[in-house]
């Protein structure tokens, strides 16, 4: 190919940053790699990796990713999914992706490089694996991306460093993965679109280091000087230097007469640098959409005990999951191509919550029946229940489906053994001694259950309400005087035997009531203690809104039982 050619091809060749591929003529070609910012320094993703927020955030969301089990579904005629185990990508996916890096280097590596890149690549090489056997992770900055006129596929030039050879790869043979982009070709570099703020941290970091390598001291002027010529004005010079760095630094120095000592520049504190410092790093966590305070970064709200599980939350959905969606689309896309079968990252490790909360979650429902005992286990990572007793899946007994409660069954018509109608029995004693009246006794059985089981629910209801208005007054009043652990302990122990006795719960009911009081214990006098009183409010608000509908449940259902 001609250098003409070759130069209209690499101006028209699409480029993995913010403005696309320079023209021939441009000065980039003459300069060195990377953009320069108006701060004066060069970015590129190699420099801001000095910048120690961009490599924590890097860091961080990279190994949140890498850390997602990521595995081969297909759906279950009827419903539900189920693993593909025998999949020819499962070992590629969830174990090893090639011979020298396990499935979390790869991930981490893949990660990273579309953080800092925009882009990441990774050769699909064919084996006895199948015809995805390994995949060879490509640097991007080695790898140029064409697309062809005509077909809009792309073409991918990659200057291979094993082979020392540059060689050509076509769409069908490269995992890619992209970030956000303006073309549909390749992602853009965040490093590149927000170079200015990059530039800005970087500076900044520069400066404060060559300040602390001064001893962190400012520039300082002699005046009152009169030295008869230059060389003299020199040699001073240097013995001030001899006697105030190196061995001689912080000892007191002697001026001559006449002679006074000035400050010229202002200090970093003066020029707010550690509050711009701040700033800077706020803006890189925004940029890399990271939540500060999990780089250590304080932007104002850091997270506390009590908050902790919401911003966890708030990261699975906010930074992780769109990482996920982005590899399971471009594995379907590159790697799987078949409809029956699909990749899914489980976010299930990052969504736990804490102790207490889990177990309420689970008991509410292990209670309503949409989850059996072995399906909590296999979420703790625990094995089923042996015989698979764990299996059964409960529900209460006070319920019944809706149709039932609003249409009355309709009349059994009775009839005697000659196939004509029976006689009404005269009375219920009747019907019993001659075998007639089954079907009557039966539904009037059953209406006279529901009655008295709405009864129950009614008297159920009140001491429940009862009982939760008790408990709120009584917190308020432990938030108002700051109540300390023994108090909150001494209270709920009391309030359990309350409850307990005011609903007649059996010994089952009892026990769940005496767990759930100690939970909220613990919780309010953490809350107390780190003195989050507006957080304990609204905690105690969001238990009066669904106790008493669970206290009124529990007491039914251990009446029905009895």
């Amino acid at each position: 190919m001609s250098l003409i050619g070759s130069i209209v091809i690499g101006g028209h060749s699409v480029r993995a940053d913010a403005g696309g591929a320079p023209v021939p003529w441009s000065d980039f070609w003459y300069e060195r790699v990377g953009h320069s910012a108006s701060s004066g320094m060069r970015i590129n993703p190699d420099t801001v990796k000095r910048i120690g927020t961009v490599l924590a955030c890097v860091a961080a969301k990279s190994r949140q990713l890498a850390m997602l089990p990521c595995k081969i579904y297909t759906d279950i005629p009827g419903g539900g999914k189920r693993v593909v185990t025998d999949h020819p990508l499962y070992d590629v996916l969830y174990f090893q992706p090639n011979q020298f890096q396990t499935a979390f280097e790869f991930r981490q590596m893949m990660q990273a490089h579309v953080e800092l890149r925009g882009n990441a690549y990774a050769e699909k090489i064919p084996g006895p694996r199948g015809p995805v056997d390994r995949l060879m992770p490509m640097h991007p900055d080695r790898v140029r991306v064409e697309m062809l006129s005509g077909s809009g596929r792309l073409r991918y030039i990659y200057n291979d460093p094993l082979t020392a050879t540059t060689r050509t790869l076509m769409q069908d043979e490269v995992f890619h993965l992209r970030d956000f982009s303006d073309v549909y070709a390749v992602g853009q570099s965040r490093i590149s679109m927000a170079c200015e703020v990059f530039g800005v941290a970087l500076a900044q970091q520069d400066y404060t280091a060559r300040f602390l390598r001064n001893d962190a001291r400012t520039t300082v002027a002699v005046t009152g000087t009169n030295f008869e010529s230059q060389q003299a004005a020199d040699e001073y010079r240097e013995r001030f230097l001899r006697h105030s760095t190196g061995s001689n630094r912080g000892k007191p120095l002697i001026l001559p007469a006449g002679l006074d000592i000035k400050t010229l520049s202002v200090s970093p504190v003066d020029a707010q640098l550690l509050d711009s410092t701040k700033a800077s790093d706020v803006r890189i966590c925004s940029i890399f959409n990271v939540l500060p305070h999990l780089v250590g970064v304080d932007a104002g709200k850091a997270a506390t005990y009590a908050s902790v599980e919401q911003f966890n939350i708030m990261n699975a959905q906010q930074s992780v999951l769109p990482m996920a969606i982005m590899w399971e689309q471009a594995i379907q896309r590159d790697l799987i191509i078949s409809g029956r079968y699909y990749a899914k990252m489980s976010l299930a490790s990052l969504l736990r919550g804490d102790t207490a909360s889990r177990f309420a979650a689970y008991n509410a429902a292990l209670a309503t029946g949409w989850m059996c005992q072995d399906d909590v286990r296999e979420l703790e990572d625990m094995n089923p229940i042996p015989d698979g007793v764990g299996k059964t899946f409960w529900r209460p007994l006070n319920w019944a489906p809706l149709a039932q409660l609003s249409t009355p069954a309709p009349p059994v018509q009775r009839t005697s053994g000659t196939g004509k109608s029976a006689p009404e029995p005269e009375d219920d004693d009747q019907a019993a001694e001659d075998g007639t009246g089954t079907g009557d006794q039966g539904q009037d059985g059953q209406a006279r259950h529901m009655a008295l089981q709405g009864q129950l629910q009614l008297l159920a209801s009140d001491a429940a309400g009862r009982s939760v208005r008790r408990e709120v007054s009584a917190v308020r009043k432990m938030i108002e005087r700051g109540a300390n652990s023994y108090q909150v302990n001494e209270f709920y122990c009391e309030h359990a035997r309350y409850v307990v006795e005011a609903l007649h719960l059996n010994e089952m009911a009892a026990l769940t009531v005496k767990v759930e009081c100690d939970a909220r214990a613990q919780h309010l006098t953490m809350l107390l203690d780190q003195e989050l009183h507006a957080e304990a409010v609204l905690w105690i608000e969001n238990i009066a809104a669904v106790e008493p509908i669970k206290l009124s449940n529990l007491a039914v259902e251990g009446a029905i039982q009895s």
